[in-house]
Formats: structure tokens, sequence, C-alpha cells
């Protein structure tokens, strides 16, 4: 199968989702193309995708501004013609509208917002509605809209009305393999990770690292720009900057407990990536945090957040309980079973007709996880 991928996103969670599944498809034998904004914050060994078989194109896509847009549209068109896929995968909702414009109608879009714009809180309504209006348009043009979690298929099903919906969670290759009890943490330590943005509530994250200060080390492993990190230096949190990936995990390892304060999400990799860190996460109370985590693990407030971390930092059974909780919830978060999963939807996409009629000659691999739209 002949799979081209494409994304907006430079350098978030996004990105690493996208080139984990670009690179397993490859490695299963399949003709893989990922076209990725090239901007200042793009990493630099996205080169190296092509030793693992993927072929990657930089595309003129400096910032979203319509001329940009204009450049990424044409220049998407001219490698769909080139290389005739089979799949075409858009990632997030940037790549969404501009590869539902630009593309021909022969192209088998598939596509996931990696967290819905319209759902974003802070926005005013009449920005949500022309928000809402254009994604409409977006999942109308595209095959199937993929969720990454049940939050964000529910949106697409229930906000959008799209009539092809289902699941498929993240992943990551840490998850592939069972997590253990990870090693004696010498001190408590209570991490925030990420791009420090407003989806992260930086102000209020703050607030809790503060709290939590005089019990634990505390800080922030991530970056912002234009200043968004400001509320959290401000409270005296100390912030790491941008780290390798590596060196991000390494961080997270020393951690006793991670704290998610997020007002949207998709679906966070920083959980699943604490999850395989054998870390505590504790997280706000949004439903695709709640997926992951259950309702032990997520707080309504701030102040209940403060006190489930004290909690686990004094009470060792408390934990061992929860940590052994998410050992039991993280194999339905590994790469080798989203890889295996977006298989799936593409051949079940491309054995049906546009009256979404399913061909006998292919069979799913992996049910659908919301119904199934193509009965």
């Amino acid at each position: 199968m002949r799979i081209l991928h494409i994304t907006e996103a430079s350098a978030a969670g996004t990105l690493q989702v996208v080139r984990t599944l670009a690179t397993a498809q490859a490695a299963s034998g399949h003709d893989v193309t990922l076209a990725y904004a090239d901007r200042p914050d793009t990493p630099d060994d996205l080169s190296q995708l092509a030793a693992a078989a993927v072929e990657p194109i930089a595309l003129p896509w400096a910032r979203r501004s319509p001329l940009s847009n204009l450049a990424a549209g044409r220049a998407l068109r001219r490698i769909v013609r080139e290389r005739r896929p089979g799949v075409v995968h858009l990632h997030s909702s940037f790549a969404g509208v501009v590869g539902a414009l630009a593309l021909p109608r022969s192209a088998c879009l598939i596509y996931t917002p990696h967290g819905f714009a319209f759902a974003r809180s802070g926005i005013s309504r009449a920005t949500g509605t022309a928000v809402r209006a254009v994604e409409r348009l977006v999942v109308r043009r595209c095959a199937v809209v993929a969720g990454v979690s049940e939050a964000e298929a529910a949106l697409a099903r229930d906000g959008l009305h799209a009539r092809r919906v289902v699941v498929v969670r993240n992943g990551i290759p840490e998850l592939d393999e069972a997590v253990s009890a990870g090693p004696a943490r010498p001190e408590p330590v209570v991490l925030a990770m990420g791009r420090i943005t407003e989806a992260r509530r930086p102000a209020a994250t703050a607030r809790i690292l503060a709290a939590l200060a005089p019990s634990a080390r505390v800080g922030w492993v991530g970056a912002a720009a234009d200043g968004d990190d400001a509320p959290v230096r401000d409270a005296g949190i100390p912030v790491s900057g941008w780290l390798p990936r590596e060196q991000v995990l390494e961080r997270l390892t020393e951690a006793t407990v991670y704290v998610h304060w997020s007002e949207w999400d998709g679906q966070s990799l920083a959980i699943l990536e604490a999850l395989a860190c054998d870390v505590v996460v504790i997280a706000s109370d949004i439903p695709a945090n709640r997926e992951v985590l259950g309702p032990r693990q997520v707080c309504a407030d701030e102040a209940d957040a403060i006190a489930l971390a004290q909690a686990v930092l004094g009470d060792g059974a408390l934990r061992a309980e929860l940590l052994e909780d998410q050992r039991r919830r993280a194999p339905a978060f590994s790469a080798r079973r989203m890889a295996a999963e977006w298989l799936a939807t593409y051949q079940r996409t491309l054995s049906t007709d546009v009256h979404g009629r399913v061909h006998a000659t292919t069979a799913p691999l992996v049910a659908p996880k919301i119904g199934d739209p193509w009965t």
C-alpha cells in the first residue's frame, strides 16, 4: 500500500505520533511518504526517516498564512500526482483544511484532527462557529474521520455529523512491552512537561507545582514561545527548555508524580510517556485524560490535584496501587497496536464504495471502536 502522511505540526506530540506510525508502516513493507512543514522549530533529524524506509518531504509551510497555505497546497497536489498514494492521512486541523481543499476528489483522505480547534476553551462564540463550519467541510470531504480518543470521535460524530468515524488511540514504542516497576526515586520529584501553551494551563499548573514545592523538587520539562512561560517562571518553577526526547524521558524517570493539567487534549503523548516511565499521573478531569487514567487520577480543580499529589508523595501504598493500575492500562496505548489498527482502518476504507457498502474481498483486521459506520 502507498501511504502519504501529511502534518502541519512541526514539533509537538502530533509529529511524534506521525513519525512513529510512518516508521512502523514502512517496516511492514508499505511505501510510506511523510510530508511535513519545514519551520525553524522542526526537528533536524527528520531527514533520518529515509534510513527507516520512509520518504521525508519538507513542505513550504513556514507559517499559517494564506500564502504559505497556498504554497503547501500546490506542493501536496504535486506529491499526490507523482506518487499516487492509495491513502492520504491528514494529521491536524491545518493539514485537514489544506488537504481537503487542495487535493483531488479521487484521493482517499483520512482525517485525524489530534484535537479539534472548535472544542478549545477561551475562543469567542463567533470564532468557534466559524471554525466548526470549516471543520465540517473537512470531515465531509474525507472518507473517514479517525479520533485518537473516544472523546475526539464523539466530537466528530455529534458535533460535526461526520458519516464515518473510528477511534485509533495514540501509542508509543515504549509501551510495546509491559511496563515494569521503575527504579526507586531518591527524592520526591513532581514535574510538568511539554510545550507551555494555553492548552496546558501554565498559570494553574504553576500554582499546583508551587504548592507542592515544600514537599518535593518541582519543575517543568519543556519550553514556550513568545514569553508564554512567564506564569511558570514568575512562580519560581524551573523550566528546562527544549531537550531531546531521550533526555526528557530520563528526567521523567526521576519523577514521582507527573502533573498534566490540560485545558483540552486529543490524547496526550506526555501522559503515555509518564505511564511508560512508571510515574504516577495526576491530570485535569477532561474526557481525553479520563479515558487513559480512569476516574481516580483526574481532578476537578487545583485543590483536589494538590491534595492527591501530596497523598501520593506521602503514602507509598497509595502510590504503588495507582502505579499498578497504570501498568494494567498501558498496553492499550502501544505503538504496535496503533500501527495495526491504522492499517486495518486504511484497508477497510479502501474496500468500501461511495455508498459505504463493504466489498467482500477485504475483511477488517480490527473492528472500529465506535460502532460500525460502514454498515
